[in-house]
């Protein structure tokens, strides 16, 4: 009797609102970045009349994107009197549901059935929207296995004939969590809306997330997200048009691993691009987030000197030498002996390679004199052998004499940059890097 009133209630308060089902303010396990610009709950998204006047972005963290309002569109079965759902196992989820919309089961009925028993997610398990352009909704379903929660799948039900069948499903790998629709929305101007959905995988620490994006091509769903999202822990997902020509890029920003052993981290924002002659989304763009900590200005000063750019790395060099504004990691002192000591040894590299050896030898004056006598003399004595056979071999007989120092002492020059001293998460130094 309870549950027969819960239900009552339930669907009094989703037919009160709009035609399609509208989520509650729920908090999941994979927020999602908010983005400048965001529509207001409830405003059409995704509008086919003008997609330059209908700019996405991502909602607030843990609100689903609101559903766009399918006024124009017809439902499939006329709603009508039937029986309860009914469940007998996760594997005949899909038939069951079928049966259950084919009998004139509303979207707004089904979604107060899965929430009511646990079988779907709390803030919006079912969406109705139309996918394929023939102006009759599809209906679109995250459904959890109840045997092994949060594990479960995402159905896509087309309309065709007059009844539902199913054209698609999702099914989450093992212990991973039910696929999650973050958009129904047109993000290429094609005049279809696209399926955004992700699957979270969570291992000891840390979570992740597999983002893919689902398009109609007339005859099934084909995924036209190119790659993986795999490799970003926690990721801030969102869709951004910045030029407003409804066409949408998927900016994933992989932050922190949850575990100290991984050492300072910085984020990465890596953004995939619609490819027009392809017809998917690729990755285009990965680039490093700023950092408070002085190792990371250590590899940017590194990256800088890779790319042949020496008066950047110069003075990237010299920032990780005097700024007071970035930070050590554990051990204050040593790690900045360590990373100044390196970055001093650089610095006479960059200035060679710009053909100033004064400047080269009045930075080794420098690097001596701080630290012969010290746990980092190590960096002194590569140094020297740059210089020294430099003048006599050119940079490439100098760059290898450093090499070969590094290599017979990577304790002394290498290890103390490497994860060791920073965590795992951070790269290890090789005899290579020590000269471009």
């Amino acid at each position: 009797m309870k549950k027969s009133i819960l239900l009552i209630l339930l669907l009094a308060a989703l037919l009160s609102g709009c035609d399609s089902l509208m989520p509650p303010n729920t908090p999941s396990p994979e927020p999602i970045a908010p983005a400048e610009n965001s529509p207001e709950p409830g405003e059409d998204l995704a509008s086919t009349e003008d997609p330059e006047e209908a700019p996405m972005d991502t909602e607030q963290p843990g609100e689903p994107t609101p559903v766009i309002p399918a006024t124009t569109s017809a439902v499939c079965v006329p709603p009508s009197d039937h029986p309860d759902l009914a469940f007998s196992d996760y594997e005949s989820f899909p038939q069951v549901i079928l049966d259950y919309l084919n009998a004139g089961a509303s979207s707004e009925e089904l979604a107060v059935t899965l929430i009511i028993n646990g079988w779907g997610p709390e803030e919006q398990p079912v969406w109705a929207e139309d996918l394929n352009g023939d102006g009759v909704r599809e209906m679109v379903a995250t459904v959890y296995n109840p045997q092994l929660p949060p594990e479960g799948a995402m159905l896509i039900l087309n309309c065709v004939d007059g009844q539902y069948v199913l054209a698609h499903v999702v099914v989450s790998e093992t212990g991973s969590h039910a696929p999650r629709l973050l958009h129904i929305q047109d993000i290429n101007a094609d005049r279809l809306r696209e399926v955004v959905y992700s699957s979270t995988t969570c291992g000891a620490h840390t979570c992740f997330q597999g983002v893919q994006i689902l398009q109609w091509d007339g005859e099934e769903y084909q995924p036209r997200l190119e790659g993986s999202t795999l490799d970003y822990p926690y990721p801030e997902v969102k869709m951004t048009d910045f030029n407003h020509d409804g066409i949408y890029s998927l900016e994933v920003t992989g932050t922190a691993i949850a575990s100290v052993g991984a050492g300072p981290q910085r984020d990465t924002i890596n953004i995939w691009e619609f490819d027009t002659a392809d017809g998917i989304w690729k990755l285009t763009s990965q680039t490093l987030a700023a950092s408070p900590f002085r190792i990371h200005a250590l590899h940017d000063a590194e990256a800088a000197i890779d790319r042949g750019e020496y008066e950047i790395a110069r003075l990237l060099f010299q920032d990780v030498i005097e700024s007071e504004s970035l930070l050590e990691w554990a051990h204050p002192e040593d790690e900045y002996n360590t990373l100044a000591a390196y970055a001093y040894y650089k610095q006479v590299v960059a200035y060679l390679f710009l053909g100033d050896r004064p400047a080269a030898m009045a930075v080794f004056d420098e690097l001596k004199e701080q630290y012969s006598s010290s746990a980092q003399a190590g960096y002194v004595q590569m140094a020297e052998a740059f210089l020294t056979d430099s003048e006599e071999l050119g940079l490439e007989g100098g760059c290898t004499s450093a090499r070969e120092y590094a290599s017979s002492n990577e304790a002394l020059v290498l290890t103390p940059l490497g994860s060791a001293a920073f965590g795992y998460a951070n790269p290890e130094f090789e005899p290579a890097d020590v000269c471009p």
